[in-house]
């Protein structure tokens, strides 16, 4: 397991000093300031700007580092999910992958709502798809424990420019199709700062062919799926493969990395049950870890300062 002297053995000296060297600066009292800190310094620096996330990714996985995703943006208490504050919160904690659930209202623009109806995460009622733009927008959100925030949910254009240099877009599709949401991407000339969430390898093949630059995670099950989106023309380098929900697949893991190909998973029910162990999820190989519990899981893997060693190490992706 992953303690901290064990997870900077394994890391290239390089990386132990970046790592490093992304805690000095201003003394913080206690480690909770440092990380405040440094995520602080991500945010206000636009330390993502012109991020070439393909090697980004390359150098995480070359190092055996671990990235956080903040799955729905990452709700808590007095956040609600897919909104701008929210991913801001996270992006404080450490999280470098923010998801965003796109949908599309009645008049045919991108917003962020994960349900088809508006009733549990806002004031309002009835499906995203029979509301309006304007209607979206004076809507209030709702946190999960059914507060009223003051805060409206978001467009999907507004969410990818908060977010701009900050993070990295991770973007689901509800009843949006991949070229709507490439669309979307391209007017927010977005697409070399997201990565498009695909539910089957066709999809994965089509939106490699709309937008090539793009990083798109695809659920493989073996390495044969692989070969399928190489066989059908797609860049391998633009994929990140998503191993599904639990603990991780070792040994599958291990034959991917071996391909050069990045890989993801989570396990939203054991952070439920509260046995989700973030530091074993890291052992098991995955460049990136989808998480509910943002604050916990950054805490665990320190987050913050292991995404800053990685680019600080990893001068070829820097903008």
């Amino acid at each position: 397991m992953k303690d901290a002297l064990r997870f900077l053995s394994f890391l290239p000296l390089g990386l132990v000093s970046a790592l490093t060297l992304a805690n000095c600066g201003p003394r913080a009292s206690t480690y909770e300031d440092a990380r405040e800190e440094t995520a602080r310094e991500a945010i206000a620096g636009d330390w993502l700007d012109g991020l070439a996330l393909g090697i980004y990714l390359d150098c995480t996985r070359e190092a055996g580092a671990t990235l956080v995703q903040a799955h729905r943006g990452g709700p808590r208490p007095g956040h609600a999910e897919n909104a701008i504050s929210t991913f801001e919160r996270s992006i404080l904690d450490g999280a470098v992958f923010v998801e965003m659930d796109v949908a599309r209202t009645a008049d045919g623009h991108l917003v962020l709502m994960h349900d088809d109806t508006v009733d549990r995460t806002t004031t309002g009622s009835g499906p995203v798809s029979q509301v309006t733009l304007e209607e979206f927008g004076s809507l209030r959100l709702v946190d999960e424990t059914g507060t009223v925030l003051d805060e409206a949910p978001p467009t999907f254009a507004e969410a990818l420019a908060a977010i701009e240099g900050a993070a990295i877009a991770q973007v689901d599709l509800k009843d949006v199709t991949v070229a709507e949401a490439i669309a979307g991407l391209k007017a927010a000339d977005a697409t070399g700062r997201a990565v498009l969430i695909t539910y089957s390898l066709e999809d994965a093949i089509a939106a490699h062919g709309e937008a090539p630059e793009l990083m798109i995670s695809a659920g493989l099950d073996d390495l044969s799926d692989l070969a399928t989106l190489e066989q059908a023309g797609v860049d391998l380098s633009r994929i990140v493969a998503w191993l599904g929900l639990g603990h991780g697949e070792p040994e599958f893991d291990a034959a991917l990395a071996a391909r050069g190909i990045e890989t993801s998973f989570g396990d939203f029910r054991a952070e439920r049950q509260g046995t989700a162990n973030y530091l074993e999820m890291a052992d098991n190989g995955a460049e990136v870890i989808s998480v509910d519990d943002v604050a916990a899981a950054t805490r665990a893997l320190r987050a913050a300062q292991t995404a800053r060693g990685v680019y600080a190490t990893c001068p070829q992706a820097r903008g």
